[in-house]
């Protein structure tokens, strides 16, 4: 039990061990270099979903809206009743509108929020 106890509480490896704590606690400018470009490897599959996720839901909600505005412009050339045309425009943005929100939100409020933080962290 004491060869246990000295190992702990051996004073060189106690030392050691503080010093070691410390060194990593506080970082030189090339270390926080080095976290970050470890950390910007690590956000890449979240900045890809990102991508994935804007360009689907962004596509089809456009692609929708684009092909009711073809079909209302081809129903007011003949002079047809366009309210069906419309609640179209209103289905798509009740649907796939606050979707496509918070998903094109995701993407951009990711960078906003961060670059204001830094800004924020800076002394003036």
């Amino acid at each position: 039990m004491f060869k246990i106890l000295a190992k702990i509480f051996n004073p060189k490896k106690l030392g050691e061990s503080i010093i070691s704590g410390v060194d990593k606690a506080i970082l030189t400018n090339e270390e926080k270099i080095d976290y970050m470009q470890k950390m910007l490897t690590l956000y890449e599959p979240y900045k890809l979903a990102q991508r994935i996720l804007a360009i689907l839901f962004s596509s089809v909600f456009l692609l929708i809206h684009l092909l009711t505005s073809i079909a209302h412009f081809i129903y007011v050339l003949r002079d047809l009743d366009t309210e069906k045309v419309v609640s179209l425009y209103s289905y798509n943005n009740d649907s796939l509108g606050m979707i496509v929100l918070m998903v094109v939100s995701f993407y951009f409020a990711g960078g906003v929020l961060e670059g204001t933080v830094k800004r924020l962290k800076q002394p003036k």
